[in-house]
């Protein structure tokens, strides 16, 4: 019985390492200049939950899956695997994490924080992780 609490201890600790450790899950605002899509205190609420991620938006709830490197290739074709691109996406939008300072050519885009956003209609805004 001692073991199987022990056990049971350990794979909850792990889990919540896992989740906290996820790269995604925080709380965003825009960043920089831009930003006009989003109200002067807009908060992003990301975290993860099941197989992705839970995203909040002035309490409206979207499911967040991952991408996989092969979509997220395809996306994003002239960003360098050493970059370390995670991207989650929505039926509404992408959210992405980057090594900061990262260039999106095609996008004519360039990270500054590592953290961004990009709409359905291919606007791309900079995001900060505020925790």
């Amino acid at each position: 019985m001692k073991r199987l609490a022990l056990a049971l201890v350990a794979m909850l600790g792990a889990a919540a390492h896992a989740q906290a450790g996820d790269g995604l899950s925080g709380t965003y605002r825009p960043a920089g200049d831009g930003n006009d899509a989003f109200p002067a205190d807009a908060e992003l609420v990301v975290r993860a939950e099941g197989r992705g991620w839970l995203a909040m938006f002035r309490g409206e709830g979207l499911a967040l899956l991952p991408l996989d490197r092969l979509e997220q290739a395809g996306l994003f074709p002239d960003v360098d695997p050493q970059a370390r691109l995670q991207c989650a996406y929505s039926r509404a939008f992408l959210l992405c994490r980057v090594s900061p300072g990262t260039e999106f050519p095609q996008q004519n885009f360039r990270s500054t924080t590592g953290y961004f956003t990009a709409l359905s209609d291919e606007r791309i805004f900079e995001m900060r992780r505020i925790d």
